[in-house]
């Protein structure tokens, strides 16, 4: 009798194992969050593949490297419901029509590249209902020209997640389609995915991980085939990409209790990425960051060059972000900024995590260089006889010309874009746009003098009359300074012994020693 009591109870216990679902109730509701950790101390040296009915699965060795936390929100919170309705023509029954498709939205977990540019604020839009998850939409914004622009892609064919009731030896395979044209926007950009996702519940037990034990759970591979074709400027770029996820489900809980996702090479699972359930740590925070688009290029329309600047910092609870221009910092996550100044800033986000005790504190510093390749910042200067003229065009800018023989003193009233000297000296323009200073070289200026005809020495031209070229002959050992050729208006023509592309007609060559001035006259024929 007790045999059969005993019996009857081991089949019992058995059955009541068998019979786990995980039903669509489970999983997360709005404005749920969890707290998850990823693990890179896993990856060697244990099997996730194992499984089986009444499988004990035991991952307790994890160690967390880093932690974030997983929202799932009201999508009419998300930002991009407007966008969504104006774009499907939704226009007096957005709400309903909204409200219809997505009950869900969360950050965006599997990525999404578009080769160039900068995504932010990336949200899967989600409809959960009693059968099933399905994703149906991303939103997300690009930076164009300085302006953070938001957009939406619906998904042609929603990608279903996960079919409900889960059970064990569930098997199913659905397509999915996504396609995105960012032309529109100003990107030369378009991306198309055709996948394919197979969900296949091959185990049932219990597990443990550093959280804790979890003593019903559901064991699901999942399989992702996504044939992608991304066009920039018309070339597309093809590509497929396989992927493999291993996830336990507890119906205690709103998410997977542990995800691994990874890659098969050569018949292995090759785990990339452990993710787990769990409580908050003081783990070390780690500042990462990178700037879009690669090449910054200052604008002579738009007058600034706009960065946007992506983080992937782990482990924090604030940031700030230091530009190195001047400007006031940022908390932004990922900011976008216009710089006014060509040239390379010093850029600095700093992390804290104040979860721990005492706050721990990561930064980094990257060199973030504005080119100028239209010269809209030029800071040359171009010489036309006795005038001066800087080439900088740029609207705004200011002028200032200043003697460089006089500790660069600036010139009164000389605040012109042109500047013509009364007397001979070195002279140099300072310049200012957008509060950006910058100094040209100094110049040389050497007027004509005509009391300078009666000085003579040893120095002679020849020959002369020239067709062009010529030289000058110093039987008198003269030292020369230098040599400069005028018109017979006095106006600079070049400080080249050739007039070959010059007219035919008399020129007078100023030749500066140490002793004085000689004024030569040249007839060139």
């Amino acid at each position: 009798m007790k045999k059969t009591i005993f019996f009857s109870i081991f089949i019992l216990s058995h059955f009541s194992f068998a019979q786990i679902t995980y039903n669509s109730s489970d999983y997360a509701a709005q404005n749920e969050s969890f707290i998850v950790s990823h693990s890179t101390s896993g990856i060697v040296g244990n099997d996730f593949v194992q499984t089986g009915a009444n499988y004990n699965w035991n991952y307790s060795n994890l160690i967390p490297s880093t932690q974030e936390t997983l929202l799932y929100q009201n999508p009419n919170t998300a930002g991009y419901k407007n966008i969504w309705c104006l774009y499907n023509g939704y226009i007096f029954n957005c709400n309903s029509q909204f409200n219809t498709n997505f009950s869900l939205a969360t950050k965006l977990t599997n990525g999404l590249q578009l080769q160039g540019f900068g995504l932010t604020n990336v949200i899967d839009h989600l409809k959960l209902s009693t059968t099933s998850l399905l994703n149906k939409m991303i939103g997300s914004s690009i930076t164009l020209n300085g302006t953070s622009v938001p957009f939406v892609a619906t998904y042609q064919t929603p990608d279903v997640l996960y079919q409900f009731p889960i059970n064990f030896n569930d098997n199913y395979t659905n397509n999915n389609s996504l396609s995105i044209d960012l032309t529109n926007l100003g990107a030369p950009i378009q991306y198309a995915s055709q996948g394919q996702r197979t969900n296949s519940v091959e185990g049932w037990g219990s597990l443990t991980t550093p959280f804790g034990t979890f003593a019903n759970v559901l064991k699901m591979k999942t399989t992702v085939v996504n044939n992608i074709t991304i066009t920039t400027n018309g070339t597309p770029l093809q590509n497929a990409i396989t992927t493999i996820s291993y996830k336990w489900f507890d119906p205690a809980y709103g998410i997977p209790v542990l995800q691994v996702d990874g890659n098969e090479v050569a018949s292995q699972f090759i785990p990339t990425d452990i993710t787990y359930f769990d409580i908050q740590r003081c783990l070390m925070p780690n500042a990462v960051f990178a700037s879009l688009p690669f090449g910054n290029d200052f604008s002579a329309t738009t007058n600034n060059a706009s960065v946007s600047f992506l983080n992937g910092s782990s482990n924090y609870d604030t940031l700030s972000w230091d530009f190195g221009d001047g400007s006031p910092s940022s908390t932004i996550i990922n900011p976008t900024h216009n710089y006014s100044c060509p040239g390379v800033k010093q850029v600095t986000l700093t992390i804290t995590n104040a979860f721990c005790n005492p706050d721990q504190v990561d930064s980094i510093t990257i060199p973030v260089t504005i080119t100028d390749t239209q010269n809209a910042f030029t800071i040359g200067v171009t010489v036309t006889g006795p005038v001066l003229t800087a080439d900088r065009n740029l609207t705004g800018t200011l002028y200032q010309w200043v003697d460089c023989d006089n500790n660069n003193a600036p010139l009164i009233g000389q605040t012109s874009q042109t500047f013509s000297p009364t007397v001979n000296g070195n002279y140099a323009v300072q310049l200012n746009t957008n509060g950006c200073e910058s100094m040209s070289d100094c110049y040389p200026i050497d007027l004509l003098d005509t009391t300078s005809f009666n000085f003579d020495s040893g120095i002679a031209i020849h020959p002369n009359p020239t067709s062009g070229e010529f030289l000058v002959q110093n039987s008198a050992n003269e030292i020369i300074k230098n040599i400069v050729v005028y018109n017979v208006l006095g106006e600079y023509v070049t400080d080249k012994l050739d007039l070959s592309s010059f007219s035919n007609g008399i020129y007078f060559v100023k030749i500066n020693t140490e002793n004085g001035q000689i004024i030569k006259k040249i007839v060139k024929k």
